[in-house]
């Protein structure tokens, strides 16, 4: 028997291309976007460990500053984002990332974060989802100097949530 998004969704293990086949078909539910995009980006009941590593690969005190400068402007319209704990959660993931990548903080990833935020997800979902969403669409983006895969990745993926997700572009 056919199953609808909402059962596939809840399966232990819900098959991705019927996932991908049924929102074609019918949308997708507020209610299920979050879990949408764990299954769709292959992180689907992965636990997440947000523990910061130790050491200082990737990131200095430069670059723990940008992080924060651009959580206070990232999303001030959208009231959630103006909360201290979610600034918090956004700054630690974004540390975390950079640590875990061994990379340099980049301005822009946490536009391309932000979004999970808006789907009532835990930290580790939103971070699975941050780090899937890098390494199956922008995997070489913070590699080298050069910026500009990241800048036209993002005006991509900006576009892409417009017309998707206006909702989620704002």
């Amino acid at each position: 028997a056919d199953s609808t998004l909402a059962e596939e969704v809840l399966k232990a293990a819900p098959d991705t291309d019927r996932v991908r086949e049924l929102c074609k078909r019918d949308g997708v539910p507020d209610d299920l976007r979050g879990k949408i995009w764990q299954i769709l980006l292959g992180v689907h009941n992965k636990r997440a460990n947000l523990d910061v590593p130790p050491g200082g690969d990737g990131l200095t005190a430069e670059d723990l500053q940008t992080i924060k400068n651009d959580v206070a402007r990232t999303r001030q319209t959208v009231e959630s984002f103006r909360s201290e704990q979610v600034q918090a959660d956004l700054e630690h993931l974004l540390t975390v990332y950079c640590k875990r990548r061994s990379v340099k903080y980049t301005q822009g990833l946490n536009e391309l974060i932000a979004p999970f935020f808006l789907l009532g997800m835990d930290s580790g979902a939103i971070f699975n989802c941050f780090y899937g969403l890098m390494a199956k669409f922008l995997p070489n983006t913070l590699r080298g100097h050069d910026l500009k895969t990241l800048r036209r990745g993002l005006e991509m993926f900006g576009l892409l949530l417009q017309y998707h997700s206006p909702r989620l572009a704002h």
